[in-house]
């Protein structure tokens, strides 16, 4: 099995287990609550006391893409407002001479 590392961390095939027998235990839950118990199991927490969700997502994503674990399909995509936003009015540039423009 070839070593994986994430953020400095060395991702052990103990670990790999471990999160596959954590998907296994919690088959309802969402990606965000598996990755909320994880960072509990392993005290991954930030200096303030927050856990470490988001880099615990992208281990667990690293992980599902290179075919380690099977996470359950994403269930919510938040709405991104700049892919529905319109286009600008072109800018209308004034292109007579202006030698013209002078007169």
């Amino acid at each position: 099995m070839p070593e994986w590392r994430y953020r400095g961390r060395t991702v052990t095939a103990e670990d790999i287990e471990f999160i596959r027998r954590l998907v296994a235990e919690h088959p309802a839950a969402s990606r965000r609550v598996l990755s909320a118990k994880l960072c509990e199991a392993w005290q991954w927490k930030q200096a303030n006391g927050a856990l470490r969700d988001m880099v615990c997502r992208g281990l667990l994503l690293m992980l599902h893409r290179g075919g380690q674990i099977e996470l359950p399909e994403i269930r919510f995509r938040p709405p991104n407002p700049l892919v529905q936003r319109q286009r600008p009015q072109p800018m209308l540039i004034d292109t007579t001479p202006p030698y013209v423009r002078a007169q």
